[in-house]
């Protein structure tokens, strides 16, 4: 039997309640959309007190199994208005398993002027208790305080002061295993969903005292010990064990797909000065607290997360990821990498999307409050976030937002949600999975970019992209880390054969993918029933007229073409 911990945050009732199904043996994305496609009506208003908020844990965690602890967090979005599923790594996961939860959700939604709240849980009680002294705290403050609280080791979530006004691109941070919360569910705007029901924090104690039980605890061990030789000799795991994900930032330049200047460009002249080996060099200069290698949640045979530290070698910022690199980097023409460090910070104190705020400062530099490549510039318009300015809520409300603000047509994103680090009119896999994502534009959603052999042709790109959306989603079902998929996106067997040792029940490849592709199903008959259609699975209307210098492109996918790729 799975627990589902139910929080009515309007009336403060708390109730525990069983399945067995097996959507809840799976969890994670498969269980937290299911969710909300039964609980929240598609019509409603994300902020609004109809709307739920699902965490939900994977089928392998709190167990030996490398890189398996990752939370799922569902709801309707309030900056999509579709179906959202944000996930992250860190120690929430752990901690929820620990006290025998599968799933927590927040239901209703008090009156505006209610108190904050944070939830507690631990094996003895869950309450409600008073949030005040965190309200309108950055996350890092907020993090130290509930450290000191409620010790290192809980599992903390919290949200920035640009969600508690209900903003919509701000995210759930996460604590990582030393317990700050600097692990993001950043997409989505969910967030502000969190807030909507005056919740400021939740904490899972360090005192749960429930324990994964096998039924063939041998054979777990081996498949665990398995699944870390997988990824220890796959190319590209061991890449990112090395260098992070900052190891996209040379394969997109070559590949002309690398943001530039508002996604104008694909190429960045001085690109080297923030690409991986930067980067890397630069950690392993100032030393300190610096870390190349670095993990989310534990255990973790890949690290691909870092620790980049500042000039005296103190924590700048953890971690500095090939996204923001690109979006808060190459995006705005900056070639600093302790800039980039600089605004992540800051945008993770203020609770943001280092993706959408990116795109939204590129669009807010292209309609002349900066100029491209001017770093102090770009870092006080991160202030203006972080200070809750009028210009810093309209960057703080996404970039589709802040580019009709600002009167700005190419206004990179699709569903309202920012295009991830991947300039779609030079690789058309990857534009085909953001014009067919229920979530909006979302690289992890089918990620085809290693696998086209013309990315600036959209021949095959329909079953590419599917194929790929496939692979991914079999990873936020189970809770894996996404690069889990490299080592077994040909053969499920190993991950599966853990299933089955654990809780003796068998599931083959193709029933698994049935599953998959059901809850793909499910997610976009919520957007349907929540009246989005063809004509918002779109890029700005520039992107179709203007071609991509370096390049030649521009982008050519039908409705007709990307409405086949939301087919299941």
């Amino acid at each position: 039997m799975f627990s589902i911990l139910r929080i009515n945050t309007a009336t403060g009732e708390i109730r525990t309640e069983e399945f067995d199904s097996q959507e809840f043996l799976l969890g994670g994305r498969t269980l937290s959309s299911r969710l909300v496609s039964r609980e929240v009506p598609a019509e409603c208003d994300p902020l609004g007190r109809k709307n739920k908020l699902f965490f939900c844990t994977g089928v392998l965690a709190e167990t030996i199994t490398s890189s398996s602890d990752r939370l799922s967090i569902g709801g309707k979005s309030p900056l999509t208005g579709g179906i959202k599923e944000s996930n992250a790594g860190g120690i929430v996961g752990t901690r929820m398993a620990q006290q025998g939860l599968r799933c927590i959700a927040l239901e209703d939604a008090p009156k505006g002027d209610a108190a904050w709240k944070i939830v507690v849980i631990g094996k003895e009680k869950t309450e409600l208790v008073d949030g005040g002294f965190l309200a309108g705290k950055g996350v890092y403050e907020k993090s130290e305080l509930l450290s000191e609280k409620f010790g290192a080791k809980a599992g903390c979530m919290t949200i920035g002061p640009t969600a508690e006004i209900l903003l919509h691109a701000t995210g759930i941070a996460c604590s990582d295993p030393h317990g700050v919360c600097s692990r993001y569910a950043g997409r989505g705007g969910l967030g502000a969903v969190m807030a909507s029901k005056k919740i400021i924090a939740m904490v899972v104690l360090n005192d749960g005292e429930v324990k994964a039980e096998f039924k063939d605890s041998d054979g777990f061990k081996a498949g665990s010990k398995k699944i870390v030789q997988l990824l220890k000799e796959n190319p590209v795991s061991t890449q990112f064990t090395k260098y992070g994900t900052a190891a996209m930032v040379d394969i997109c330049q070559a590949l002309k797909v690398l943001p530039t200047k508002n996604f104008r460009h694909g190429v960045l002249e001085g690109a080297e000065k923030i690409n991986a080996q930067a980067m890397y060099d630069i950690i392993k200069e100032r030393g300190g607290e610096g870390k190349t290698q670095h993990a989310c949640m534990n255990p973790c045979a890949i690290q691909c997360s870092n620790v980049y530290p500042d000039k005296n070698g103190k924590l700048l910022c953890s971690p500095v990821e090939y996204e923001t690199m690109a979006l808060m980097g190459s995006n705005l023409c900056l070639k600093d990498l302790d800039a980039i460090a600089m605004l992540n910070r800051i945008a993770n104190d203020a609770g943001v999307d280092t993706l959408d705020v990116g795109a939204a400062i590129g669009v807010a530099m292209e309609a002349g409050l900066v100029e491209f490549g001017d770093t102090e510039g770009a870092v006080k318009l991160m202030e203006e976030v972080r200070n809750l300015t009028p210009l810093g809520r309209i960057l703080a409300s996404g970039c589709r937002i802040a580019a009709k603000v600002l009167g700005v047509r190419h206004a990179p994103h699709v569903l309202g949600q920012a295009i991830p680090a991947y300039e779609p009119r030079g690789t058309k896999g990857m534009a085909m999975t953001y014009l067919s994502s229920p979530m909006g534009a979302d690289h992890t959603f089918g990620f085809t970019l290693r696998d086209e052999e013309v990315p600036t042709s959209k021949e095959g790109k329909v079953a590419l992209s599917k194929k790929f959306q496939v692979i991914g989603s079999r990873m936020d079902a189970m809770g894996m880390c996404n690069f889990v998929r490299y080592s077994v996106r040909n053969d499920m067997t190993p991950l599966l054969d853990l299933i089955n040792s654990r809780y003796g029940v068998m599931i083959g490849a193709e029933e698994f993918d049935d599953v998959v592709k059901e809850t793909l199903k499910i997610e976009h008959q919520f957007n349907t029933d929540a009246g989005l259609t063809a004509q918002d699975y779109r890029f700005s209307e520039t992107f179709y007229e203007e071609a991509q210098p370096e390049t030649g492109e521009v982008m050519d996918i039908t409705d007709e073409e990307s409405a086949l790729a939301r087919q299941w």
